[in-house]
């Protein structure tokens, strides 16, 4: 692996790991708590009734071992905080990090906060200048405190294990509470306002409960249960995939797809082959592609392949509904169809056909007009068409 790639590997893996931290606070939090996630102070602001405790968390995996000098600017940022806001309500500062070969807690003297102050570094000392005069440098060190964390792998254990006590069924959490419950974390840490990010922790963990399908995001592949994942997904999809004639709609954003010109005709082309090539197949799924995407050099290319699609277009330019969802003429022996698939661009699709599809399948789109309580949505967020062949069980290896 080159520098660059593991450069990008490791700052994958400090997101997982801050966002499992997030989870892990949420989930060990005394009654009455709430949680923020990017709060107002730190990363994590857990606030109780009379304390408020502000966590920095910080990954260094690639760093051979502990030194002041790697903390000195998380340590500056909280001083800055408290020289500003020493009054009640209390706040306990914890530094929440990862150095290979560190493990325990400690506190800091007032020895090395001078060291951190007296800093060299000019970013560093913008904030040494926005500290208040007249600190109470050691009220400072009574309130704060350096947490070496475990391995990203330890600690997705620990949040696995506590989510196993909250009394989900076992073979759920794997494979459908634990990823749900991360894209929420990841969800809450975009939101705008701090309020947005706020929860509370018992409702964030009954709202796990209701939970029944496997959540697929670009994050599923970083997580440690993903095999798991990959697994309960291709069974829950089997049943609907194996029905002859099933109304199946694709909407699919290719702005995020790595390579998506190069693999879309193959993908097309295998689910057709697999779902969509015989008699009884008498409603071919709807490829529906978003933004500025030529869908008719597309649907050129799927005829070249041997391919005929159904566009809805009329004289060939006005398009017209009816024409995209009719059944095709079949022939029985040998089977023919007189198109497997359907194909448009989404914007043009203004009606969804005489019924709703049986199941939707949204990619990389995070709402859609055809979303509906009474129609099977399956949710995606991707960065390659690979994952989304094995889900649908279009091959056979995870790649």
């Amino acid at each position: 692996m080159n520098a660059v790639a593991r450069t990008a590997e490791y700052s994958i893996k400090g997101y997982v790991y801050q966002f499992l931290r997030y989870l892990s606070e949420i989930l060990s939090a005394t009654d009455g708590a709430t949680i923020t996630i990017e709060g107002a102070i730190e990363d994590i602001d857990v606030t109780t009734r009379d304390l408020t405790t502000a966590v920095q968390c910080k990954y260094h995996e690639q760093v051979e071992k502990f030194t002041l000098g790697k903390v000195y600017k998380p340590i500056l940022l909280m001083l800055e905080h408290f020289s500003n806001h020493s009054a009640p309500p209390k706040v306990h500062y914890r530094l929440f990090c990862y150095f290979p070969g560190s493990s325990g807690s400690q506190s800091l003297t007032h020895a090395e906060l001078q060291t951190v102050l007296a800093t060299n570094s000019v970013p560093l000392k913008a904030i040494v200048a926005r500290v208040a005069p007249g600190a109470n440098l050691n009220l400072f060190l009574s309130r704060f405190s350096i947490e070496f964390g475990p391995t990203c792998e330890a600690l997705q254990d620990t949040v696995l294990a506590s989510l196993n006590a909250k009394g989900f069924s076992p073979e759920d959490v794997d494979a459908i509470v634990y990823p749900n419950a991360f894209q929420r974390i990841v969800d809450l840490a975009t939101r705008s306002t701090s309020a947005e990010r706020t929860v509370e922790p018992s409702a964030f963990i009954t709202a796990l409960h209701d939970v029944r399908q496997v959540t697929f995001t670009r994050w599923t592949r970083e997580l440690a249960t993903r095999a798991k994942i990959f697994q309960r997904l291709r069974k829950d999809l089997k049943f609907s995939l194996s029905q002859n004639s099933r109304g199946r709609h694709f909407v699919i954003d290719p702005t995020m797809i790595a390579n998506f010109d190069g693999e879309i005709v193959r993908f097309i082309k295998k689910f057709s082959e697999r779902y969509s090539f015989k008699y009884l197949h008498a409603n071919p799924p709807l490829f529906a592609i978003t933004g500025e995407y030529d869908v008719g050099a597309l649907q050129a290319r799927l005829h070249d392949v041997g391919l005929r699609c159904a566009n809805g277009l009329v004289g060939g330019t006005e398009f017209r509904p009816t024409e995209l969802f009719r059944k095709p003429m079949r022939r029985k022996s040998p089977d023919e169809l007189e198109f497997r698939v359907r194909l448009a661009k989404r914007a043009v699709v203004t009606e969804i056909g005489q019924k709703r599809p049986d199941d939707l399948f949204l990619v990389n789109i995070a709402d859609d007009d055809w979303d509906h309580p009474d129609v099977n949505v399956h949710r995606f967020e991707i960065e390659r068409l690979s994952d989304l062949e094995y889900a649908l069980q279009l091959r056979n290896d995870y790649a």
